[in-house]
């Protein structure tokens, strides 16, 4: 991590520079970039000195940038809490109904004109995509659809109209009533969602 944060401070940098700036060897060094570099967050190109022969400059990957902290959460929640304050609890509604409306507009071609089952499979699927761990099965009631990690568990635990995008989307897209039975924004250990049946499915 030392090694990354200093290209982030520096930019390209050989093997010899690095080693100077943390006090350690050239050799001790190369074996670390060796390894970043196989793990593609860090990409080696050679620079033509004016003499000698061209020495490698060590520089980062775009991947790189994922190992530095990110605060998306914390902005989110900013955000939210302007928008709160300028429109009050009504326009944080409209605001991920739109989100939804949004979502479920760029996915409606792909399962228009399926089956009921097959619809909330690619619908299942799709929310997986999302860093979800998502399954769904039959009770009782319906589908039920549950989620074991929010990727939005801080910003939802402020606002929990959060939690409605998952319902408006999949009532949206299937035409049917969905009901939240487990959340956690009330602290439950995960969300699940029970979608009701078609009588004729």
């Amino acid at each position: 991590m030392e090694i990354l944060e200093l290209l982030r401070r520096r930019g390209r940098s050989s093997a010899e520079t690095i080693a100077g700036d943390l006090g350690v060897t050239a050799n001790a060094i190369r074996q670390h970039l060796t390894n970043l570099e196989r793990e593609g967050l860090v990409v080696s190109q050679p620079e033509r000195a004016r003499r000698g022969r061209p020495s490698l400059r060590f520089g980062l990957t775009e991947r790189a940038d994922a190992v530095f902290p990110k605060r998306y959460g914390q902005l989110a929640t900013m955000v939210l809490q302007e928008v709160q304050e300028m429109g009050g609890p009504g326009a944080l509604d409209e605001v991920f109904a739109r989100v939804a409306a949004r979502h479920a507009d760029a996915i409606e071609r792909d399962i228009e004109g399926l089956e009921f089952d097959e619809k909330m499979r690619r619908l299942v699927s799709w929310i997986g995509r999302a860093g979800t761990l998502v399954e769904q099965s039959e009770s009782a009631e319906g589908v039920r659809v549950t989620i074991h990690n929010c990727p939005f568990r801080n910003t939802a635990l402020k606002f929990p109209q959060v939690c409605t995008i998952t319902p408006q989307l999949i009532s949206r897209l299937t035409g049917a009533a969905v009901s939240q039975s487990d959340s956690i924004h009330r602290h439950d250990p995960y969300c699940s969602f029970v979608v009701q049946r078609p009588a004729d499915t």
